[in-house]
């Protein structure tokens, strides 16, 4: 009786787990959704930030296999994937991991979208910048002094290297 009781203790444990990742996709998507936003708005202190809330959910997922692979150990389930784990669940257990499942590959699939939209944007608004940039010509008006005191050459610094006093 206490191998069945500590095996569903496992499995509502990794249920659990599994319900966390979840949910921590789902806010994902939520600072998706911002991130799309502040590159629209070229918000660049407030896309640092969210960046690195992004970063902290990496974190948060990071051991995901490791934790996947000790429930399948303890458990003394195996698979490629969650979908043939769950087979080898009791009947009872199967639909409630189904369904979580099937949440998980929605918002998977949310978070690509978004993931893919802020990169098509990123790369739209870099091509802009480009092409601004290399529409200015550097002005040839700096020039340079040997060490005669004759005039040596003349020089296209940019602006941003230049110090006035």
């Amino acid at each position: 009786m206490s191998a069945t009781k500590d095996f569903k203790h496992t499995l509502d444990c990794f249920h659990e787990y599994l319900f966390g990742v979840t949910k921590l996709h789902q806010e994902e998507v939520s600072k998706l959704k911002d991130e799309l936003a502040l590159i629209q708005g070229d918000n660049i202190e407030g896309l640092n930030t969210n960046l690195n809330l992004q970063q902290s959910f990496l974190y948060q997922i990071k051991n995901f296999d490791k934790e996947v692979a000790g429930y399948m150990n303890q458990l003394n389930l195996s698979g490629r994937n969650l979908s043939e784990v769950i087979l080898q669940l009791p009947q009872e257990e199967q639909m409630r991991f189904y369904k979580l499942l099937s949440e998980f590959e929605v918002t998977i699939k949310e978070v690509q979208f978004y993931k893919e939209k802020c990169q098509s944007l990123l790369q739209t608004k870099l091509y802009v910048v480009n092409k601004k940039i290399s529409s200015f010509e550097l002005k040839k008006d700096k020039t340079i002094y040997g060490k005669d005191g004759k005039e040596a050459e003349t020089s296209a610094f940019p602006k941003t290297f230049e110090k006035n006093i």
